[in-house]
C-alpha cells in the first residue's frame, strides 16, 4: 500500500510536536502538511489532497467541525477524518455513536496506532476492486458533524437566582435529572435541586440529545446517571438512577429512551 499521507491540523505546539514524533514511528505514514488554525488547515487539506487529516476540534478562526464538514462536501475525493480533542463529553459521545475516528489529549502511540489502522483499512476497502470508487460521503461522519453543530449551540450552564437575589450556574454534564414544577423546572444536580423558569417543551430543546431524554411529560434524565431500567405495565419502565431515584416512563416518551439506550 502506498505511504499514507497525512496533514496535521493542531493549534498547540506540545500536541502539534507529539503528533509528528507518534506519527514518524509509522513507516508507511508521511506527513505532508501541519497547520495552526482552520482556515489555514483547510487551505492546506485543499492543496494537498492528503489520505488522512488529523484535525483539532478548537482552533482559532474555524475549528475542527467546521474544517471537516467543508472538505467533505466540497472535495471529490474527500480525506479521511480523525479528530483530536481535549476530554469534550459531548463530542466523545457523539463519535462513539457513529463510529467516528477520534483521538483524546494527551495523545499515545498505542490509540494513534489504533486509528490510523481502522483508517487504512477503510482506504484499502475503498480501493479494492468490489468498491472502486474512492470519492462519496461517509453518512457517518456527516451524522456525527450535524450532531456536533448543533451540541456546540447548545448552553454550557444554567443560571439559577438565589433567595438573595444573586446569580450561580449549574453546569448541564452535572444535571441528573428534571422535573416540572409549576412555571419552572427543577434541576437535580449534585443532591442538590434548583429552579430555573422555564417549560419542560422548551428545556429539553436546551440539552444535549445525545445525554438527555424526556421519558414522561414530567421528567427528564442524563442517560448516564441511570443505573437500572426494568419492565413496568402496559410497556412502561421504571428508571433507577444513581442516587436511588425512581421514576417511571409514559408510553408516549419511553421510546426516546429505548433509543438512546440502544
Amino acid at each position: 500500500m502506498m505511504p499514507l499521507r497525512v496533514v496535521v491540523a493542531e493549534d498547540e505546539p506540545l500536541p502539534r510536536a507529539s503528533l509528528r514524533r507518534l506519527l514518524a514511528a509509522h513507516p508507511n505514514v508521511e506527513i505532508v502538511g501541519e497547520a495552526e488554525q482552520g482556515i489555514e488547515a483547510q487551505a492546506l487539506i485543499e492543496s494537498v489532497r492528503p489520505d488522512v487529516a488529523i484535525l483539532d476540534i478548537r482552533m482559532p478562526e474555524r475549528d475542527g467541525i467546521d474544517v471537516a464538514a467543508s472538505v467533505l462536501t466540497t472535495l471529490e475525493e474527500p480525506p479521511a477524518i480523525v479528530f483530536v480533542t481535549a476530554f469534550d463529553e459531548y463530542a466523545v459521545r457523539a463519535f462513539d455513536l457513529h463510529a467516528v475516528d477520534y483521538l483524546l489529549k494527551p495523545i499515545d502511540a498505542e490509540h494513534l496506532g489504533r486509528a490510523l489502522s481502522r483508517v487504512m483499512a477503510r482506504i484499502a476497502a475503498r480501493r479494492s476492486a468490489l468498491t472502486p470508487a474512492l470519492g462519496g460521503l461517509d453518512p457517518a461522519l456527516l451524522a456525527v458533524l450535524e450532531q456536533l453543530r448543533v451540541e456546540r449551540a447548545l448552553p454550557g450552564r444554567f443560571a439559577v437566582r438565589d433567595a438573595k437575589g444573586g446569580t450561580y450556574w449549574v453546569k448541564a454534564a452535572d444535571i441528573d435529572w428534571v422535573d416540572a414544577q409549576s412555571n419552572y423546572v427543577r434541576l437535580h444536580a449534585k443532591g442538590q435541586q434548583h429552579l430555573v423558569r422555564d417549560t419542560m417543551k422548551a428545556f429539553i430543546q436546551k440539552l444535549s440529545p445525545t445525554r438527555f431524554v424526556r421519558i414522561h411529560r414530567s421528567a427528564i434524565v442524563n442517560v448516564d446517571f441511570i443505573q437500572r431500567v426494568e419492565p413496568y405495565v402496559h410497556g412502561e419502565q421504571v428508571v433507577t438512577l444513581r442516587d436511588g431515584t425512581r421514576l417511571r416512563t409514559s408510553r408516549l416518551h419511553g421510546a426516546g429512551l429505548d433509543r438512546l439506550l440502544r
